[in-house]
């Protein structure tokens, strides 16, 4: 019992941490209305300083226009190092709370003011490779949409799917979509099979059990092997005129298996 009491104890100490309230006014940072420090600067160059500007940091706001992602770019006064770190989350309607934000999230700033000892650590430490990671993703999601488009699937409208990776050029099918459930908010199961009708993959929308696997899946699809694949539901077609022909949740569910080696056509043969 006190082990658990200790546990929620904590839990709600770690909540109240990140539920401070911060206020930026004249380029003083406030956190439950107690002075905590300055940011001043115009985006996308920052400075961040401690109450007697005795100390100061720089932060350049970096974009990724492709994807939309950001990070930033710190700099240390004293050794003239940088290192990058990511937002705990970003409102490009107040970028500057943005940036404390996730100076809070990294111990760099507190009820304290700036902490910065953990700030030079951080900045003279190991690189974080924020920012390759996130143009790596980026150069990853460019690959896999080039590959997709490869594929050239199509369904029709009675959700026989087609697609240019079958070798014999006068038959183009390698399968069949079919929607399961739907509800008042949309689809909530498709299930996908081969040429042969055996059960290649199930996508579900809401929070399910799949028979023989022990975790809930939302808004993903496992197939007959129990790899699980995350798809968004696009919330396409919820209406009088739906058409699986124009449902681009059926179209990524059948990308994403031919993307990781299902090619379906007789894929049941090889159980």
């Amino acid at each position: 019992m006190k082990k658990t009491i200790f546990t929620v104890t904590a839990a709600l100490l770690t909540v109240c941490a990140f539920a401070q309230e911060i206020k930026i006014k004249n380029d003083e940072v406030k956190l439950d209305d107690k002075a905590v420090a300055y940011i001043e600067g115009k985006k996308p160059n920052l400075q961040i300083l401690s109450l007697d500007k005795q100390y100061s940091v720089s932060a350049e706001l970096k974009f990724l226009e492709s994807t939309g992602k950001r990070w930033m770019i710190l700099k240390s006064a004293k050794s003239g190092k940088t290192n990058e770190v990511d937002y705990k989350k970003f409102n490009p309607l107040n970028q500057q709370k943005s940036v404390i934000e996730a100076f809070i999230d990294k111990g760099f700033v507190s009820a304290d003011g700036l902490n910065t000892e953990a700030i030079e650590n951080f900045i003279n430490g190991e690189s974080s490779g924020v920012g390759n990671k996130i143009k790596n993703e980026a150069n990853a999601a460019s690959g896999k949409q080039k590959r997709i488009e490869g594929y050239q699937v199509v369904i029709d409208d009675a959700g026989i799917i087609y697609s240019a990776i079958t070798k014999d050029p006068n038959n183009k099918k390698i399968g069949n979509i079919k929607i399961v459930s739907t509800t008042a908010l949309g689809v909530q199961k498709y299930e996908v099979y081969d040429l042969d009708q055996n059960l290649i993959g199930t996508w579900y929308n809401m929070s399910s059990k799949h028979p023989g696997y022990d975790k809930f899946l939302y808004e993903e699809l496992i197939t007959f092997d129990n790899k699980v694949f995350k798809i968004k539901y696009e919330s396409s077609g919820a209406n009088i005129q739906y058409r699986i022909s124009g449902d681009k949740t059926a179209l990524n569910i059948v990308n994403e298996l031919i993307d990781n080696g299902y090619i379906l056509q007789h894929q049941g043969i090889a159980r």
